[in-house]
């Protein structure tokens, strides 16, 4: 242990009379150590004062002989096999014992001054881009190699950590020990983003189905922190583009909870945050969530009695349903000309409105028939209205 400015520090004896080109007339100082912090220091004096021998018991050798390994040589990296551990050579260090002797696979023997990442570590199995299964709080979850060999603690206990994992769930997580008790190779195959966000658009409309509001809550919060930190985080354009895509669909989700919970004011927060992100989106997927967008904005303008602004996101949504259905018949296009068309009525537009409901029941009908439940009550619907004579103030044209 050496005498540091607070207090003793534990280290090892790397090497014995060291020099640095900064010392005076070519001065040699007694020992140079590694401290446990994995920082090189210099014992100036050989006495108890500056440097004494440790009483704390001797730390178990990480590797056993024949384990694989790579070493750090003059150039990099060169994998091995330890060859003897504890070993002593004439000449070598001063005679001192050193914890490894490698054989590596180009032929050569070196040897490892201490038992620390800093000049041996383990050979690691995977490889970025591998697919593995880890272990974390919830159990064995299926992910992908994205980082090896991180050094962000490197400086506090001189270890690296062997992987960054990104889980198919979407959290990132390290794994600090290589071995099969917290990693393994997986045979699953990647899961990608549409699968991912069309699983957890599924769970959370049959949460929502059973009222598990809370639960279902939870989930898209989750997720939705989760895509925030990557997009705040991350300098890439285009993952970006991709994780914007992501959150205004987790929004949307969102949104359709809170309509099912009456949560009115926050469907409308997430739906307008969402309306921006798909706004700024390229993708080729964006006038279909444009259209879901402004579909579910109309029905909160209804909801919230503000029949002009349920109007303009009506008319609006029938101009994207003909865009995305490429003019064709849809049961979405119909529905939405329907209610248009009644809105319009109730908006005084009533020769506009009309025509947009007996075009809504005409695309219902050849979609589905006339004897379908929803047709007639549409058609039921029609009539009534048509049959309804107008006050004064509505529109007679």
């Amino acid at each position: 242990t050496c005498s540091m400015e607070d207090d003793w520090a534990p280290g090892t004896i790397v090497k014995t009379w060291y020099k640095e080109d900064e010392f005076e007339n070519g001065h040699a100082v007694p020992y140079q150590v590694l401290l446990d912090t994995v920082n090189f220091i210099y014992a100036p004096m050989d006495d108890d004062d500056c440097i004494k021998k440790s009483t704390a018991s001797p730390v178990p050798l990480r590797f056993d002989v024949g384990d694989w390994v790579k070493c750090k040589v003059e150039g990099g990296w060169e994998p091995g096999m330890i060859a003897n551990t504890e070993y002593r050579e004439e000449g070598l260090y001063g005679g001192r014992l050193v914890p490894y002797e490698i054989k590596l696979d180009m032929g050569d023997y070196v040897y490892a001054p201490c038992d620390n990442d800093m000049f041996i570590r383990k050979q690691l199995r995977f490889k970025a881009g591998d697919r593995v299964n880890c272990f974390a709080d919830d159990g064995w979850m299926p992910g992908t190699v994205i980082e090896t060999e991180l050094e962000d603690d490197f400086e506090d206990n001189g270890r690296i950590v062997p992987y960054q994992i990104q889980l198919d769930m979407g959290d990132e997580i390290v794994v600090q020990t290589d071995d099969d008790s917290y990693i393994q190779h997986s045979t699953l195959p990647p899961v990608c983003r549409g699968e991912l966000n069309g699983f957890i658009h599924v769970m959370s409309k049959m949460l929502i189905y059973n009222e598990e509001y809370d639960e279902a809550a939870k989930m898209l919060r989750e997720r939705i922190t989760l895509i925030r930190s990557k997009i705040d985080n991350n300098t890439n354009h285009s993952d970006v583009a991709f994780w914007r895509v992501d959150l205004s669909n987790l929004l949307f989700y969102s949104a359709e909870m809170y309509h099912a919970m009456g949560s009115l004011e926050e469907m409308k927060a997430a739906l307008d945050e969402a309306l921006t992100l798909v706004e700024i989106s390229q993708d080729k997927s964006k006038r279909h969530r444009l259209l879901n967008v402004t579909a579910k904005l109309a029905t909160h303008a209804a909801l919230t009695s503000d029949k002009h602004a349920a109007l303009l996101y009506s008319e609006e949504a029938i101009i994207l349903a003909k865009e995305t259905t490429g003019g064709h018949d849809s049961f979405r296009l119909g529905l939405i000309m329907f209610q248009c068309g009644k809105l319009n009525v109730a908006c005084d537009d009533r020769q506009r409105g009309l025509g947009q409901m007996s075009e809504g029941v005409e695309i219902l009908t050849r979609l589905y028939g006339c004897d379908n439940k929803h047709v007639r009550l549409a058609t039921e619907d029609l009539r009534k209205i048509c049959a309804k004579i107008p006050d004064d103030g509505d529109d007679l044209e």
